[in-house]
């Protein structure tokens, strides 16, 4: 009878005793916003084009970007254009992006792989469809002026529903 009771409590009650730790813990968790698609940017072309780096997505025509989202971090890749390394994280519905453009087919003297731009943006949950309004600035660069911009994330394609 004794080995029955230490077998119940450890096979039973420890596995239903950690369940419902994790359970109670768990009740504070909140899953991070969504920004994971296609995005359509708006933003001062004019202004684009004076950052350096910035003449390609400029003359993008309908510049877009897509998020790819694995809980608070992202990662960000230009359609067109700027060819970049991008990483970023969310927090709230506060995104911060470290952009590090590639030189390489920009036409841009001026476009080298130390440059960093900092892309920190807000998005509006409520708005249908998703979007975000931020600024787009260039960390070694004193002179250029932080670009606004503006994107809205293109509706995403319905799930078939199986039978």
């Amino acid at each position: 009878m004794r080995n029955f009771v230490i077998a119940y409590a450890v096979l039973v009650a420890l596995p239903v005793a950690g369940l419902l730790g994790v359970l109670r813990h768990g009740r504070a968790l909140t899953a991070p916003i969504s920004v994971d698609g296609v995005w359509r940017l708006q933003a001062d072309a004019a202004q684009l084009a004076k950052l350096p780096c910035g003449k390609s997505l400029a003359s993008a025509e309908n510049p877009a970007f897509t998020i790819s989202q694995s809980g608070t971090n992202f990662a960000l890749e230009f359609a067109r254009g700027l060819k970049s390394v991008t990483s970023g994280t969310i927090s709230g519905t506060a995104l911060q992006a470290t952009l590090s453009p590639s030189g390489v087919g920009s036409g841009d003297a001026q476009c080298s792989a130390d440059r960093r731009f900092f892309l920190a943006a807000t998005v509006d949950p409520d708005a249908k469809p998703r979007s975000l309004v931020g600024t787009l600035a260039l960390s070694d660069c004193p002179s250029c002026m932080p670009v606004e911009l503006r994107a809205t994330r293109e509706p995403q394609p319905k799930a078939k529903r199986g039978h």
